[in-house]
């Protein structure tokens, strides 16, 4: 099997794909229609089905169900694939924006985010067996129904799957330059909560402690731990207090959204802010402090950097390029991530402009991205050793 004949294979199969293009944006599939989401999974459980491949229901009571599909071969090695059902879009969004096309841009509710990739990974491994290309033990494919809403439901179902491989490749869309993601900060979300005494704010209001005031000087402290470690970031998002503004308020509250790129960093500042009701500024508040980090950091280790190069690689033998970028934004790919084993985003068609109504995939990017896919997993899956040797640094 050739670069040549994946090519040919993937072009030859680029009107189905329009077709399955049409049939998965134009059927509403919001977060929180589970009934749209199921529909979704459905359809695609009986195209993979129908090519041969095995698949698993994995059913969720208030969350759309998400599935697994598995390709088998006859060798060694394990790759996941793994790409979302749902959209940001209310009920009503397709029938208002059906697919359409503007050029060469392919328009429409979960064109881009992400319906166009998970049919670059469906039809990529199609073009493995269709080429019979074998040499792997198998190939999953993870379809999470929850992503848009932090994946809570889905990510104790998919984690242990990606644990279990060789590398996970998901399929966000590449960014509007083509660029893939190598990298991500991980995320944490953090409560700062002030207890105070209530007092009349003109009568006695030396009898009361100041809420407001003391989250005040608690909010200084939070925002001036930014870069306590190397690509550290903290930024309080959200705070409010009191009941009237003729008493002392005496409670008040505040949300930090904490950012880190290595594992390193989002232990100091985990550490940094739990520690933060140690500062105590007025006598008589009580400060505490809740929450987590949770998406651990996505850093581009030894072992991601070699699959860069097989990207980068394979890219120019098509004729084009790809760089890859780190990104500030969590997605699932921190969770698999934080199992250990090496990932790489934004392998989807090139797209751009999420949740509005101007999402769009370039539709000349199809062929070459799931060409590019396709390789990448032969070549993964051949040639497994420097990849579980970097795996180890």
């Amino acid at each position: 099997m050739t670069l040549a004949n994946l090519h040919h294979v993937i072009e030859e199969s680029l009107p189905d794909y329009l077709s399955d293009l049409a049939a998965l944006v134009n059927r509403d599939c919001g977060s929180y229609n589970k009934t749209g989401i199921d529909a979704v999974g459905e359809w695609i459980s009986d195209r993979c089905l129908a090519w041969g491949w095995s698949v698993e229901r994995l059913p969720l009571e208030k969350n759309g169900d998400c599935w697994i599909a598995r390709l088998r071969g006859a060798g060694q090695g394990r790759l996941m694939l793994s790409g979302h059902l749902d959209t940001v879009y209310p009920d009503g969004t397709a029938a208002e924006r059906p697919m359409r096309w503007e050029g060469r841009k392919i328009m429409g509710p979960g064109t881009c985010d992400m319906k166009a990739g998970v049919l670059t990974g469906m039809y990529a491994m199609r073009a493995l067996q269709q080429t019979g290309f074998t040499t792997f033990e198998e190939i999953a494919f993870f379809f999470n129904s929850d992503e848009e809403i932090g994946s809570q439901a889905s990510r104790p179902l998919y984690t242990p799957v990606a644990a279990a491989c060789d590398a996970v490749f998901v399929l966000e869309a590449g960014r509007a330059n083509g660029d893939i993601v190598s990298a991500r900060k991980g995320g944490g979300l953090f409560h700062i909560r002030v207890e105070g005494k209530a007092a009349h704010a003109g009568v006695e209001p030396e009898k009361g402690v100041n809420a407001l005031l003391e989250l005040s000087h608690q909010i200084i402290a939070a925002q001036s731990l930014n870069g306590i470690a190397p690509g550290v970031t903290v930024s309080v998002g959200l705070a409010a207090g009191g009941q009237r503004s003729n008493v002392v308020p005496d409670h008040a509250w505040a949300q930090v959204d904490v950012r880190a790129t290595t594992p390193d960093g989002a232990k100091a500042i985990e550490q940094a802010i739990r520690a933060l009701p140690e500062q105590t500024t007025l006598p008589g508040a009580k400060v505490s402090v809740t929450g987590d980090f949770g998406a651990p950091p996505m850093p581009k280790t030894a072992a991601t950097g070699w699959l860069v190069e097989q990207i980068q690689a394979i890219a120019r033998e098509l004729g084009f390029s790809v760089n890859d970028a780190a990104t500030g934004g969590v997605s699932d790919a921190n969770m698999m991530a934080g199992t250990g084993v090496p990932v790489i985003d934004g392998l989807g068609p090139v797209g751009g402009l999420d949740h509005s109504p101007d999402e769009y995939i370039d539709a000349d990017s199809i062929v070459p991205r799931t060409t590019l896919l396709a390789e990448l997993l032969c070549r993964v899956l051949s040639n497994r050793s420097p990849l579980a040797a970097l795996r180890g640094r």
